[in-house]
């Protein structure tokens, strides 16, 4: 019942906003005052500047005889309202020379004052729909359209009114009342969602009874004995109850803004806000045009502009509770206060021009509304140029568009590189790209005097690190080079060559890898601190005790071990995928060339020599990815892969390589981390015998005894003394190689023990590792 009861009257409504259209179109606004003599002749009294009689040859005084054709005591709008509307034909008696003359009004006149209704309509509508489908979730959004719908039934209906049509009439003054109370329930609703202020209603309740009643008795015009009586009571009654609802607005918004001045939080602002934002939109209103009406019958400015104003208000809501930016509107009144400021010059010069190409027909209210409505557009064009711009950058500033999604993706990247050669792939290629240059390079140079460096493309290095030496590279017509850090110990650089047209970058474009290098800035200490906080952890690694009361830390052990592999891990996965993968297609391509073309002798061998080199490249990076990650300790075992690296290994040694395994099956009972850990010890073993050793003949033995993994080292070389370094001197750049520190500390996290011999010629160590089966330590 309740649904059947709303739908009637939405069809009512619309029913009535039609017609007011109908007669707001089907009529010119005559805007003709009229009063009757003492011999009961209708007389014209005004004529409103807005109306289309200005332009007629009627004049305030002249005698109507007829209106369309019928006598003037017998028209409608006469008899009940004095005036002469929703008219299109009207015959005088001329006040002057006694004639008698008829004025026709063409009925597509349309005047000022019905365009301006019908846009503000339009835009309240459209405003209503369009919170109804973007924020209906809301109730306070809903009661914000309630109050645009409100608006824009005025505003259509006005047309009617002023035609003195009885629905338009009836609709203007009712939904008046109407506005001024809905926008009351809108602050009730609003303030419970965003403060969680809890109000009495009852107040609503009884304007909402009190305009039902009114609704109901305002009926009475409609009947025409009543009408001409009625209708001047509905309008003072409208007028001052819209008077006496704004100022309940107002005094609970201060009762509320009093009640919880004193907590200081971001709701006290808001009400603060919203009180300046109602005073701005209804006072000129109330000030201009209700009340001198109410006191002396005549208005200061006319009712369809001063409640132009009206608009501003709703607008600010729609704006804030749209984009979830209701905390921002001191921000957004100060913007559009600056834009008002910014508009008052090019609005008054272009007023001032007006009026002094055309001073001979000029009124003060054409000029006053040339320069308000030119101050408003201009304003509200300046204060929407900042978001329009941002949204159609993409169309209008492409290249900076461009440049601005660049940075935004660089400062991405930034945060996850922890690496100096991660700058490459990540940033320098993108950054290069993007300028379209032929080549760029990032650079540390350090207080002595050595350069690090990672460049991309095509740029002459040599040249680059003699010009860095000298600050001819600043100036240098070849190269853009910003510096990015300065510190005591490193200074680093970004330098590009020049754009592949070959001409220099440009003011934006340097602008833009300025901000770039202000990020760049912090992601290379960043860098910086944690290659000497590597540094420092591996000197501390390899100074660890390594007696038995070190236990406690044993944890830094094994994470610094962990961190190793998964690194070896990881730079073995990026070389298979990669690399390998560009040479395997690579080979392929040659092989397809070598079967399509028909080859001289000569340039066939050349051709299979060249995919053989590639072969030979490929196998290479294999047997590196296999002893940077031993996948085969999972799939054959720890006996066998080490078999299969010391039989690879044997044709680049030049030495006798020799290996002995016992109790295999007791061996590969162990877990994969002690496996891992074996293999690691006999890769560093082998490596140094490789390197130092100038042995003739090296042996590796690998057995179980007590419990115990015993691996056994022996060669005849030259010994200990320069077999293994003992010191790292580790620097930028520099390898951080594993030796008898590193070999030593794997023995340590296993709870093993490590013995050297040099008793005789060459070198015996034995390393004793506790057999770990199913994760538990069987000790001897």
């Amino acid at each position: 019942m309740k649904n059947v009861l709303k739908g009637s009257l939405l069809f009512i409504l619309f029913i009535s906003l039609l017609w007011c259209l109908i007669i707001t179109f089907r009529y010119p606004f005559i805007g003709v005052e009229v009063e009757q003599n003492e011999q009961h002749h209708w007389i014209v009294k005004t004529i409103y500047e807005t109306g289309a009689s200005v332009k007629s040859d009627l004049e305030v005084g002249d005698r109507i005889l007829k209106v369309n054709n019928q006598a003037a005591d017998r028209f409608p709008t006469i008899k009940n309202f004095n005036s002469i509307e929703q008219a299109h034909r009207i015959t005088v008696l001329n006040v002057n020379d006694a004639s008698v003359s008829e004025i026709i009004f063409d009925k597509n006149t349309i005047v000022v004052d019905d365009v301006t209704a019908l846009l503000a309509g339009l835009i309240c509508l459209s405003l209503a729909i369009l919170i109804f489908l973007k924020a209906s979730i809301s109730q306070s959004a809903r009661m914000l359209a309630y109050f645009f719908l409100s608006a824009a039934i005025i505003w259509f209906s006005f047309g009617a009114y002023i035609r003195e049509d009885l629905i338009g009439g009836y609709l203007i003054t009712t939904f008046m009342m109407v506005l001024q109370v809905v926008f009351l329930h809108f602050l009730f609703v609003f303030f419970k969602e965003k403060g969680n202020i809890t109000l009495p209603s009852k107040i609503l309740n009884f304007l909402y009874t009190i305009i039902i009643v009114v609704a109901l008795i305002k009926l009475v015009e409609f009947l025409p004995s009543l009408s001409f009586i009625a209708s001047p009571l509905n309008v003072v009654f409208t007028l001052l109850f819209f008077t006496i609802a704004f100022l309940i607005n107002i005094s609970f918004l201060t009762y509320v803004y009093l009640k919880y001045c004193k907590d200081k939080t971001h709701f006290t602002a808001i009400i603060k806000s919203v009180w300046v934002c109602l005073i701005v939109s209804f006072s000129p209103l109330i000030l201009l045009s209700i009340l001198p009406q109410l006191l002396t019958g005549k208005v200061i400015i006319d009712y369809i502009y001063s409640s132009l104003f009206l608009l501003l208000l709703p607008i600010f809501f729609a704006y804030l509770i749209a984009s979830n930016q209701i905390f921002d509107i001191g921000l957004v009144l100060r913007r559009f206060l600056f834009s008002i400021l910014l508009g008052l010059l090019p609005s008054g010069l272009f007023t001032g021009f007006y009026a002094l190409i055309f001073y001979e027909e000029i009124a003060v209210k054409p000029i006053l509304f040339l320069f308000l409505s030119s101050l408003v557009l201009v304003s509200w064009i300046l204060y929407a140029t900042e978001y329009y711009t941002t949204k159609m950058e993409k169309f209008i500033f492409p290249k900076k568009y461009y440049l601005q999604s660049m940075l935004k993706k660089v400062s991405q990247r930034l945060g996850s590189i922890s690496s100096f050669r991660e700058l490459k792939d990540m940033i320098l290629v993108d950054i290069t790209g993007t300028l379209e240059v032929f080549g760029g390079a990032i650079l540390f140079k350090y207080e002595d005097e050595k350069i690090e460096m990672v460049y991309e493309g095509e740029i002459n290095i040599t040249e680059v690190e003699r010009l860095l030496h000298s600050p001819a590279l600043f100036e240098h017509s070849s190269y853009t080079c910003l510096e990015i850090n300065h510190h005591e110990e490193y200074k680093s650089y970004l330098i590009l060559t020049r754009k592949k047209n070959n001409t220099l970058l440009g003011k934006e474009e340097i602008q833009w890898l300025k901000l770039i290098t202000t990020y760049l800035a912090v992601s290379l200490e960043n860098i910086h601190l944690i290659r000497k906080l590597t540094q420092k952890l591996e000197k501390f690694a390899f100074n660890l005790p390594t007696n038995q009361e070190a236990k406690e830390i044993q944890w830094f052990r094994k994470i610094m071990f962990e961190l190793q592999e998964e690194e070896r891990v990881r730079i073995a996965s990026d070389l298979h995928d990669t690399t390998m993968q560009d040479l395997f297609f690579l080979k392929r391509r040659f092989v397809s060339i070598a079967e399509k073309y028909v080859m001289s002798p000569e340039d066939q061998k050349q051709l299979d020599s060249m995919i053989e080199f590639i072969e030979m490249i490929n196998v290479n990076l294999r047997q590196s990815c296999f002893e940077l990650s031993p996948y085969l300790l999972k799939d054959i075992g720890l006996i066998k892969t080490i078999q299969t690296m010391l039989d690879k290994e044997e044709y680049n040694c030049e030495f006798d390589l020799f290996f002995y395994a016992e109790s295999d099956s007791m061996i590969e009972s162990t877990d994969l981390q002690t496996k891992t850990h074996i293999f690691r010890i006999i890769q560093e073993l082998l490596n140094n015998a490789k390197k130092h050793s100038k042995a003739s003949k090296v042996s590796f033995s690998l057995s179980v005894r007590d419990q115990l993994i015993i691996l056994k080292y022996e060669d005849d070389g030259v010994g200990i003394e320069s077999h293994f370094k003992t010191e790292k001197n580790l620097g930028y750049g520099e390898s951080n190689g594993i030796g008898m520190e590193q070999m030593n500390g794997r023995v340590m996290l296993l709870n093993g023990t490590l013995e050297i011999d040099t008793s005789a010629d060459g070198v015996i160590i034995n390393i004793c590792v506790p057999l770990k089966v199913n994760s538990q330590i069987v000790n001897s």
